[in-house]
């Protein structure tokens, strides 16, 4: 080998070891991580009928065993009523897994799926009726997907956003220590969420 060709080689080597040691690949490192996000939630379809976009927030546990993630967690988001004065809150909990496509870099896009067990409640004030409470539970499925920045080596910045569609059960009312059930009279709906939120990886490196 000549000198020139040995200088070439060891040049090389040198630039992948630094390559290697500054470019962070955009998932979590850590075996378990927690990711907390606010969500911009956007309902449609006869189940969220007069329902207005709403705020909310999510917090999850996940396990990274690989390129494929899981998590595990709870989800509320606050929703005003057109011509009411009242919120209907959205709360429930979910999976989602994931899998990341690592591109080398310190970004990943990602495609992810999520279900979710959901239930739609709101106190509702009639001056003719007085107060009574109504709620309705049901099943959500979401598929979307986003992106990942590493910031460090124990923290990610996710960028998502996912299409679902939810199919609730009966409605409940009570009021006045009353309760009854209105069977198949909640609907269907849609909705789209935005995400931004933050993951902190746990422990050791998996």
């Amino acid at each position: 080998m000549s000198r020139r060709t040995r200088s070439l080689v060891v040049g090389g080597a040198a630039l992948a070891l630094v390559a290697g040691s500054t470019t962070l690949p955009a998932q979590s490192a850590q075996r378990w991580s927690i990711q907390v996000s606010p969500i911009f939630v956007a309902a449609f379809g006869s189940a969220y009928e007069g329902l207005e976009n709403g705020l909310g927030l999510e917090a999850q546990a996940r396990l990274t065993p690989s390129a494929w993630s899981f998590g595990f967690g709870i989800q509320g988001s606050s929703h005003g009523l057109t011509d009411l004065e009242e919120n209907v809150t959205l709360a429930g909990i979910f999976v989602e897994p994931r899998r990341v496509f690592d591109m080398g870099t310190n970004q990943a896009p990602y495609l992810s799926g999520r279900v979710a067990i959901l239930s739609q409640s709101a106190t509702i004030s009639d001056p003719s009726f007085g107060s009574f409470d109504l709620s309705a539970t049901g099943a959500q499925f979401n598929v979307g997907g986003g992106v990942l920045f590493r910031l460090s080596p124990r923290v990610n910045l996710d960028l998502g956003a996912t299409l679902g569609i939810i199919y609730f059960g009966d409605v409940e009312v009570q009021s006045g220590g009353q309760s009854q059930t209105f069977e198949g009279t909640s609907g269907n709906g849609q909705n789209l969420v935005l995400r931004v939120g933050l993951a902190f990886g746990l422990g050791g490196r998996s």
